[in-house]
């Protein structure tokens, strides 16, 4: 989790609510929530989280029985993408309804995620046997910026219409990313690197 862009997520989330802004009549609301995207997504491109790979590499939850946002593996690209991870869930692939220990387990995770220590939940979670699943939500660096600048010059003339589309357009572009914690050698952890803060964790459940 240490991995995932704390501006990055703060865009996302200025972005979805600048549309709810839109919608509701607020143009300068509006345009204040798309100008902080703006800046959040410059720092989010210098803060090292960004990385490079291709979408057909994505590898979607099991869980997920259609393609996430309606793109097929037939249909992804193999060309390289810098992808900005804006989000993230972790999620508990056991049946606990019949293990109480494995549900305090969760319990004990949950307080540590509550409490920023995401290595520790991670810990808690291992030492119970307890299979995990992490999903990282990811949009494309350089076309979000493309569309948040385009929604922000449209919201200038007064083109809120317009500039919704743009923002959508973020919002659709998500992708997902499925990673098999127990796939992972447990012997060491990678520590999250200082100054990313995530706006809201990631919970367990």
């Amino acid at each position: 989790m240490g991995r995932l862009s704390g501006k990055g997520n703060q865009a996302f989330q200025q972005i979805e609510l600048a549309r709810i802004a839109i919608f509701n009549g607020h143009a300068f609301e509006a345009k204040k929530l798309v100008k902080a995207a703006q800046q959040s997504l410059k720092v989010a491109k210098t803060d090292n989280t960004a990385f490079v790979k291709a979408e057909n590499d994505r590898k979607a939850s099991p869980s997920v029985a259609a393609a996430p946002n309606g793109v097929s593996n037939a249909t992804r690209s193999a060309h390289p993408t810098t992808w900005l991870p804006v989000g993230a869930d972790v999620t508990i692939t056991d049946d606990l309804s019949q293990s109480p220990s494995k549900s305090r387990a969760i319990a004990s995770a949950n307080e540590h995620l509550e409490k920023g220590k995401r290595e520790a939940a991670l810990d808690a979670l291992k030492v119970a046997k307890i299979n995990v699943a992490y999903t990282m939500e990811l949009v494309p660096l350089k076309q979000t910026m493309t569309d948040v600048n385009n929604a922000a010059s449209l919201l200038a003339q007064n083109k809120y219409y317009e500039a919704n589309q743009a923002l959508k357009q973020v919002v659709d572009s998500v992708r997902y990313d499925w990673v098999d914690l127990d796939a992972i050698p447990q012997a060491s952890h990678t520590a999250a690197k200082p100054g990313v803060n995530v706006a809201s964790p990631a919970k367990a459940k």
